[in-house]
């Protein structure tokens, strides 16, 4: 059920004087006018209240006056040295209002001072908590949601995220990259055989290989099922470090349960990154060099590689992670 009552209402009530004095026209948006407005009745009123005195009791204007106008002129410098003084009690409420700003805007944690003691020291100390929290907690949320359950590698949408930085920077620099899809041979009978256990174990045994062997700067991605996207920036010795990560793979059983090992093959389809093709574009090619190698692997059971330049432009069929074995 939604609330009839407008937010600010309870605040309202505590905030009496500050909306009569905010209801001004010429200070509606100064905070400092009000304090202004506070000194001058701080300050200018009794100076006021002195003087009309002094006009009623008929006081010897001749011997006042000297020291009248140094009062007034005393009241002045007062007053302005009061407004200077706000101004600078008034900092800790800017810095705040900055740190609120910079941090929606840009990520970025205030540095605010934590020994002060009063209001406006408790404004400060409990903005940088609060602030310092809630990066704690998005951050913790946005790792939950960029990694991947059961290999802790990124996940799909995190993958996305990864491939579209790659594309803008290649677009931008004019210098390509490459990413590899990599499916395994015979999951779904994996599966059918030994259980989803095995299937879980072979699948977090992938990609803590493929993690293995790739390089800083490089990334690994889970897309679905037995499906693995790794981003390969600016590699030129491309073929020999598939091959690498190809025989690595071959070369290390999967210990899918206590002293039961099982060998897998992978089948990987390299594409390049064609400009202008964008992040769906370039999905599509490395689907297509997938589908090719797995064309390949049916016809044996070993690895293979299928590299988009070296296909026939030949799209595969519609299938699902299920179904893709």
């Amino acid at each position: 059920m939604v609330s009839k009552v407008q937010p600010g209402q309870e605040a309202m009530a505590r905030m009496g004087i500050y909306k009569a004095i905010a209801d001004l026209g010429l200070l509606k948006e100064s905070y400092h006018g009000k304090f202004a407005l506070a000194a001058f009745i701080g300050v200018c009123i009794p100076l006021a209240t002195f003087i009309v005195y002094m006009l009623f009791t008929r006081t010897d204007w001749e011997v006042m006056y000297p020291a009248l106008a140094a009062l007034v002129l005393a009241c002045f410098a007062g007053f302005l040295g009061t407004l200077w003084i706000l101004r600078e009690l008034l900092v800790p409420i800017d810095l705040t209002a900055e740190a609120l700003r910079d941090y929606i805007d840009s990520r970025k944690l205030p540095d605010l001072p934590l020994h002060f003691t009063d209001r406006a020291g408790r404004l400060m100390e409990g903005t940088q908590y609060t602030l310092t929290q809630l990066h704690e907690t998005i951050t913790r949320l946005e790792r939950v949601s960029d990694t991947d359950d059961l290999t802790g590698i990124y996940n799909r949408r995190a993958g996305e995220k990864r491939l579209s930085e790659e594309v803008a920077r290649a677009e931008r620099d004019l210098q390509t990259f490459h990413i590899a899809f990599f499916d395994v041979n015979g999951f779904k009978q994996i599966n059918e055989k030994h259980g989803h256990s095995a299937g879980d174990a072979v699948v977090s045994h992938l990609a803590a290989l493929l993690q293995l062997n790739t390089r800083r700067g490089d990334w690994v991605a889970r897309w679905g099922g037995d499906e693995f996207v790794v981003g390969l920036h600016r590699n030129r010795a491309l073929k020999m470090v598939m091959e690498r990560i190809v025989k690595a793979i071959s070369g290390s059983p999967c210990e899918i349960a206590p002293g039961l090992e099982l060998r897998i093959t992978v089948s990987c389809g390299v594409a390049d990154y064609r400009f202008g093709s964008g992040v769906a574009g370039v999905l599509a090619d490395g689907d297509r060099a997938m589908y090719a190698a797995k064309e390949l692997s049916r016809a044996g059971s070993q690895s293979n590689i299928a590299y988009r330049n070296e296909i026939s432009e030949v799209a595969p069929p519609e299938r699902s992670v299920e179904a893709a074995d």
